[in-house]
C-alpha cells in the first residue's frame, strides 16, 4: 500500500511567520523604549535577592546553635504523685518512665542538631481553665514547632481510614491517634497567641522514639509520612523544612516568644515548697480547730491541688474534695498559697 504524503501549507507557515515578526518586533520595541525603566526594575529584583541570601547566611548572629531554654517539672512531679501508690499505680509509672526516656532521646538528638533555637521542654501551659502537657516547643529563626514524643514499643501501621494500630508479634491493638493530641495542645496554644498578641505560625509534628520501632504508611487521604517520623529522622526534617523559609527573627524575638509562652506554665517555681506550704496550713487549720488534718483535706486531694494549681475558687471547686462549704471556707487562703508560690 502506498504511503499518504502530507505537504505543510505554505500559506500557514508564512502567517505564522508574520506573528512571529510582528510579537517579535512589538517587544523590541517595547524594551528600546523603556529600557532604563526594566533595567531599574530588573537590579531592584536582583538587589532583594542578593539581600535575602545574605541574610539567610546569618553572618552576625550570636545564636548558632539549640539552646534548651527550659527544662519543666511536669514529668517529674506526676511521677513524684504516681509514687505515692506505687502498687496501685505500677503501670502507668513504668508507662510514664518509658516516655520520659523517649523524651530524652529526642532531646539529645534536638541538642546535637546544630539547629540554631530555643527549645523548651516538658511544658504545662495553662489558659482559661484549659491545660496540656507538651513535650516540645521549638523556636527557631524560621519558624516554630509542636513535637509530640511517643516511645512505643511495636511496630505502628497507619492504615487507609487514618487508624493507628500497633504490631507485637501476632499482636495487634488500635491506638489513640497521636495527631488527635496534638490538635488539643494546638487549641491551647492558639489561645496563649491569641491572647498574646502573637501572629506565629507553627507546624506540629509526632517523633516515635524507640529505635525498633516500624512505620507502615498504608494509602490514605492524608499524607501522615510529613507529620509522623521517627527519632532518627527529626533533625533531618528539621532542616528541611527550614531551608525553605528565610530568617525572619533574631535571637531577642526568639527569647521574647519563648518567655510570653513561659507566663501560661504551671510548673515554673518550686513544687516541694508550694507542698511543704499546703501541708502546713493544713496543720495550722486542723489545729486550731482540734480536728484531724485530712478534714481539711486528704493526701489525694493535696496532689490534686500540686498537679492542678488552681489560682480561684472557680479552679478549686474543680479539685475533688472541695465543695461549696470547704471552697467558702478555706478557698480564699489556698488560692493565696497556690498564688503567692506560683509568682515568686
Amino acid at each position: 500500500m502506498a504511503r499518504k504524503k502530507y505537504y505543510r501549507n505554505n500559506d500557514e507557515d508564512f502567517f505564522a511567520g508574520l506573528i512571529v515578526l510582528f510579537v517579535f518586533g512589538l517587544i523590541y520595541s517595547f524594551i528600546t523604549k523603556y529600557w532604563l525603566i526594566i533595567l531599574i526594575i530588573l537590579s531592584i529584583v536582583l538587589l532583594y535577592f542578593l539581600i535575602i541570601y545574605i541574610i539567610d547566611l546569618d553572618l552576625f548572629s550570636k545564636l548558632k546553635k539549640p539552646i534548651l531554654y527550659y527544662k519543666g517539672k511536669s514529668n517529674d512531679n506526676n511521677l513524684d504523685n504516681l509514687k505515692l501508690d506505687e502498687v496501685t499505680n505500677g503501670y502507668k509509672i513504668n508507662c510514664l518512665q518509658k516516655g520520659m526516656i523517649g523524651e530524652e532521646r529526642l532531646n539529645y538528638n534536638l541538642i546535637n542538631s546544630r539547629i540554631p533555637m530555643y527549645i523548651l521542654h516538658d511544658l504545662m501551659l495553662t489558659c482559661d481553665n484549659k491545660t496540656a502537657q507538651i513535650d516540645f516547643i521549638l523556636v527557631t529563626k524560621r519558624n516554630m514547632y509542636i513535637l509530640e514524643s511517643k516511645n512505643l514499643n511495636g511496630n505502628v501501621d497507619i492504615e487507609k481510614d487514618g487508624t493507628f494500630t500497633r504490631r507485637m508479634g501476632m499482636y495487634k491493638k488500635g491506638i489513640k491517634n497521636p495527631l488527635t493530641q496534638n490538635a488539643e495542645h494546638e487549641n491551647i496554644l492558639n489561645e496563649i497567641l491569641k491572647k498574646e498578641k502573637m501572629k506565629l505560625k507553627y507546624e506540629s509534628l509526632v517523633v516515635l522514639t524507640n529505635d525498633n520501632t516500624y512505620l507502615n504508611f498504608k494509602k490514605s487521604d492524608k499524607d501522615y509520612k510529613n507529620l509522623i517520623i521517627r527519632n532518627d529522622k527529626i533533625v533531618e526534617v528539621l532542616l528541611k523544612k527550614e531551608k525553605k523559609k528565610h530568617i525572619i527573627r533574631d535571637e531577642e524575638k526568639i527569647k521574647k516568644i519563648c518567655d510570653k509562652l513561659l507566663k501560661y506554665e504551671k510548673y515554673s517555681f518550686d513544687v516541694e515548697q508550694l507542698k511543704i506550704r499546703l501541708k502546713q496550713y493544713r496543720k495550722e487549720k486542723s489545729n486550731y480547730e482540734q480536728i484531724q488534718p485530712y478534714m481539711i483535706f486528704n493526701d489525694q486531694t493535696l496532689d490534686d491541688l500540686i498537679k492542678k494549681i488552681p489560682q480561684s475558687l472557680e479552679e478549686l471547686k474543680l479539685i475533688s474534695g472541695f465543695g461549696e462549704y470547704k471552697v467558702n471556707k478555706y478557698g480564699s487562703e489556698i488560692v493565696n498559697i497556690i498564688k503567692n508560690e506560683v509568682n515568686k
